[in-house]
């Protein structure tokens, strides 16, 4: 009787070791036929870990459209089959109501950036700032029937933004992003901003990038998407229901 308990502690710990070791290893199909259990317990967990780790995720923000140069900036997105993230003034979004709708049909996400654009008008009161997306969210829907929480404050949410404001966006379920990557395209020509985005993109992982509907950043956009693909980022617009990354959180890749 022993004997017996002794022989069958002995195969199952065998067993175990076996299983643990394929386990550990990270082997398929070791001993497939004869133990099932090493199936069953491989899974691509490890495999998803290590591309978690490696992967590296470029999201394009571009601000104050949309614009005359909305839908060439479509199109060299398209050219690369990269995807970004559009924060569109009110006025603009009246303006340029196909080019909205351009945005949305090619995959990428709208998001707003106020109807003023000016501080002074934004923080006026409590609710002025809930108010100005508000009325995005109204323009945006009349013209495509669908919605977005997704803004991003004029000049970024610090330092000018009051507390209270910043709690009312909030509350209100709005998702504030900023950036880590500054192109400075408002002042620098093409050639600058590229160099811009090689230099700070340089051992990040993950980057936000700041650009505007300008005649130079387009000229620079094609050089921008070849240097991000050739260094292996995923160029994909930021999602809805995405945590935000801003200055108030300060959870902005390092």
């Amino acid at each position: 009787m022993h004997k017996n308990l002794r022989k069958t502690l002995a195969i199952i710990l065998s067993t175990s070791v076996v299983t643990i070791g394929a386990c550990i290893s990270n082997i398929k199909n070791i001993y497939a036929d004869s133990n099932s259990t090493i199936n069953i317990c491989y899974d691509n967990s490890y495999e998803n870990i290590i591309e978690s780790e490696q992967r590296k995720i470029a999201y394009i923000t571009i601000d104050d459209g949309p614009s005359k140069y909305t839908d060439t900036i479509i199109n060299t997105l398209n050219k690369y089959g990269a995807k970004a993230t559009f924060f569109m003034i009110d006025r603009n979004m009246k303006t340029y109501p196909e080019q909205v709708k351009n945005i949305i049909n090619n995959g990428n996400t709208a998001g707003f950036h106020s109807v003023s654009h000016d501080i002074h008008e934004l923080y006026k009161s409590n609710v002025s700032a809930k108010k100005e997306f508000d009325q995005n969210k109204e323009t945006f829907h009349d013209i495509t029937n669908l919605e977005s929480n997704i803004i991003r404050l004029p000049y970024g949410s610090k330092p000018y933004t009051p507390t209270k404001s910043y709690e009312m966006l909030v509350e209100a379920g709005y998702k504030l992003w900023d950036w880590d990557l500054d192109t400075q395209d408002w002042k620098s020509n093409s050639v600058q901003i590229v160099e811009n985005v090689k230099r700070y993109t340089e051992n990040k992982k993950e980057v936000i990038i700041l650009i505007h509907e300008k005649k130079q950043t387009v000229e620079a956009l094609d050089g921008i998407l070849k240097h991000l693909t050739e260094q292996g980022y995923d160029i994909i617009p930021i999602e809805q229901d995405q945590q935000p990354q801003n200055f108030w959180i300060g959870n902005l890749y390092k």
